[in-house]
């Protein structure tokens, strides 16, 4: 810092002014590069939530799904003992019908 003192002692109002024009860049860049950081850390705070609520939604989906699925399996497993129940009752008026047995 004393060289550049120095230096605008030395060269005058032209040294100062770049001396000024410096100081100005270096705040500008280092003002571009804590809005960037600020700028990466929303979008990255921004993609980890839309992750959450996907995977959010896709386990919902997942549970939805096999609630359908298992009450699907219920009510073939009812209709497998309807059906049964209807051969049984069947066999039985064929016996009747028939005056032996039919199976």
């Amino acid at each position: 810092m004393e060289t550049l003192w120095a230096e605008v002692a030395k060269n005058g109002i032209f040294a100062l002014a770049a001396a000024v024009v410096a100081y100005a860049l270096w705040k500008q860049m280092n003002r571009i590069s804590d809005e960037a950081k600020a700028r990466e850390e929303r979008i990255s705070s921004e993609a980890k939530t839309e992750r959450e609520r996907m995977h959010s939604e896709a386990v919902a989906r997942e549970d939805r799904l096999m609630r359908l699925a298992e009450g699907l399996t219920d009510r073939f497993e009812a209709l497998a003992g309807q059906y049964e129940s209807l051969a049984l009752d069947v066999r039985d008026i064929k016996t009747i019908v028939h005056g032996k047995d039919a199976a």
